[in-house]
């Protein structure tokens, strides 16, 4: 029997992007710079916590150099690569979200004020998995000049997941397999804190998957203007078994 654990960091995590990002994004919807002409798309509208359209919030599409911004209606539009695509929502004086949606749309995101009484969670009219940043995960930022990486690099990174990771029994048994989104907070020392399930599938793996993310070693912490700080990241943890 062949155990695999396959692995991605996405290039974003939940989290607050920098005020300059805020003032520089586009105001009307679907408008990206730097993407490529994207194969799908997929259409929302972002609403705050009393039900009224959120202009100016900025959407980035993890794994695409682009970003987009919602209009004065609180609608988006932005490209939809592959299966489950991960968005990040933004916007000053609000809770950034992190939203795993369906490759298609609409999508309804709400938002909640920092300072509100509402909820810590956003909710999808089409079911995605919706996570609001923590208090870690608020005060981090969703770009740096220089990302965090694993100490080592990948050959120590892929050397750390043979010998931790554990293939969930129940789900061994029926052969199943799974991918789980986690995302955390690499702190300015590199420590990895506030870590939770962006996404599961269940069958033991959302269990596994963020064991394995709490108990990694620290990081190399990203820069800004050569100051180490706080970077969000989100990562994809793909379980596969094959019996042979």
């Amino acid at each position: 029997m062949l155990l695999h654990l396959y692995t991605s960091l996405l290039l974003l995590g939940h989290a607050l992007a920098p005020a300059s990002l805020l003032s520089a994004a586009p105001a009307g919807p679907g408008r990206q710079y730097g993407a490529p002409r994207p194969v799908a798309a997929l259409a929302g509208q972002v609403l705050n916590e009393a039900g009224a359209p959120l202009p100016g919030v900025v959407i980035v599409v993890q794994g695409l150099p682009s970003m987009a911004s919602t209009n004065s209606d609180g609608r988006f539009l932005v490209p939809a690569p592959g299966e489950d695509p991960v968005l990040v929502f933004s916007c000053s004086g609000y809770r950034a979200q992190t939203v795993v949606a369906p490759a298609a749309g609409p999508l309804a995101v709400t938002m909640y004020a920092l300072t509100g009484s509402g909820s810590d969670a956003g909710t999808s009219a089409t079911g995605a998995t919706v996570s609001a940043g923590g208090s870690a995960r608020a005060a981090a930022l969703a770009f740096a000049e220089v990302l965090p990486t694993f100490t080592g690099g990948d050959a120590a990174y892929h050397a750390y997941l043979r010998q931790n990771a554990h293939y969930p029994a129940r789900a061994l048994e029926d052969n199943l397999a799974g991918a789980v989104y986690v995302g955390f907070v690499v702190d300015e020392q590199g420590r990895i804190c506030d870590a939770e399930v962006v996404k599961g599938c269940g069958h033991g793996f959302d269990e596994e998957a963020l064991r394995l993310v709490r108990l990694m070693p620290w990081w190399q912490p990203g820069r800004q203007a050569g100051t180490p700080v706080r970077v969000a990241r989100t990562l994809r943890i793909v379980f596969k078994a094959q019996l042979q």
